[in-house]
């Protein structure tokens, strides 16, 4: 992607104190050495390896302050852009209160077509030594108004996409500080500035809603819970609606014991609440069932291990089952 778009604004923080912020800066010149070093910095933060993060919006509009000024920035006019690089660095002095450094914010857009890319970064200031020699001698000189670009301390935030509705709704973050003790330092720049909650890739949630499927059902001994297990199954892999989580799953498709089982062998809150796409194929593969729907709009299910077994499949594609029953029920539809 091309970089064509760069502004930096000083930022002092501001979340304790009564006066409004207002950062110094806008839209700066990008010359060779700028764009190498922005590039460089975008290679070594390796965002694909860091954490997901969804902007917290409201269902029906998708409306989020700090996802409007993304847009704005990435897709705007360079009036349009400066005034929401503003409001960002508006936005970031309120959220960091005297524990944070004054920092050096620099927003970047990037494109390609009708894509854009955009990257936040804040880099903490700090005190250096400037050693120079001369005629008279050496000479040290103390500089502060350097901002550090490898500093622990320094944060990041990559956002991709088209101006559309269902686009820049999630990125990724580089904070080193996210595991810190005092969450409340950490979560300034994800949850106060970005207003963002921890996400989950779709992969991995689609894994994991498989993986607690299945456990649940190992452990469930009551044929009621199992059987609604096994219609949650067939019920997630036909819905239209592919964003979910699993508190959504456990609500919409569970309840009494089975839905308070699946529950506690969540591991977290975070991963509870936290929505992503459903992947069919993914499911498949991790629950390890094969689910088929014939002709007359009979299912079967089966474990993969049944495959060829009690379970086949003839060449023409045809199914023969066979099994002792042990247990029948009547339904007014398969889910």
């Amino acid at each position: 992607m091309e970089l064509f778009r760069l502004h930096a604004w000083s930022v002092i923080p501001h979340r304790t104190t009564e006066e409004e912020p207002n950062p110094e800066g806008g839209a700066v010149n990008i010359t060779a050495d700028l764009r190498g070093a922005i590039e460089e910095n975008i290679r070594a933060a390796k965002f694909d390896q860091k954490i997901v993060v969804d902007f917290k919006t409201d269902p029906a509009t998708r409306n989020s302050e700090t996802r409007t000024h993304l847009i704005d920035f990435a897709f705007g006019q360079a009036s349009t852009a400066k005034a929401a690089g503003h409001q960002l660095a508006v936005r970031l002095a309120k959220a960091m209160d005297r524990r944070s450094l004054p920092c050096l914010f620099i927003p970047a857009a990037m494109r390609d077509g009708a894509r854009r890319r955009v990257t936040l970064w804040t880099f903490p200031r700090e005190e250096a030594f400037q050693f120079r020699s001369g005629t008279r001698g050496p000479s040290i000189h103390v500089l502060t108004d350097i901002f550090s670009r490898s500093s622990h301390l320094r944060k990041a935030a990559h956002f991709e996409g088209r101006n559309a509705r269902t686009e820049f709704l999630s990125g990724r973050v580089l904070d080193l500080q996210a595991t810190h003790t005092s969450r409340d330092v950490a979560d300034f720049w994800i949850s106060r500035f970005l207003a963002c909650e921890l996400g989950i890739r779709d992969e991995t949630g689609t894994r994991l809603l498989a993986k607690t499927v299945r456990a649940v059902y190992e452990r469930c001994d009551d044929p009621h819970d199992q059987e609604q297990l096994h219609t949650a199954m067939l019920s997630i892999r036909r819905s239209p609606q592919r964003r979910i989580s699993l508190r959504q799953f456990a609500d919409r498709y569970l309840s009494e014991s089975a839905k308070d089982t699946f529950l506690r062998a969540v591991p977290n809150e975070d991963a509870l609440n936290s929505p992503f796409d459903f992947r069919r194929d993914v499911f498949d593969e991790t629950l390890r069932f094969r689910i088929f729907r014939l002709e007359n709009d009979v299912f079967v299910s089966s474990p993969l291990d049944q495959i060829g077994r009690s379970v086949r499949v003839a060449d023409n594609r045809r199914l023969r089952c066979e099994g002792q029953i042990v247990e029948e029920k009547m339904r007014a539809r398969h889910a």
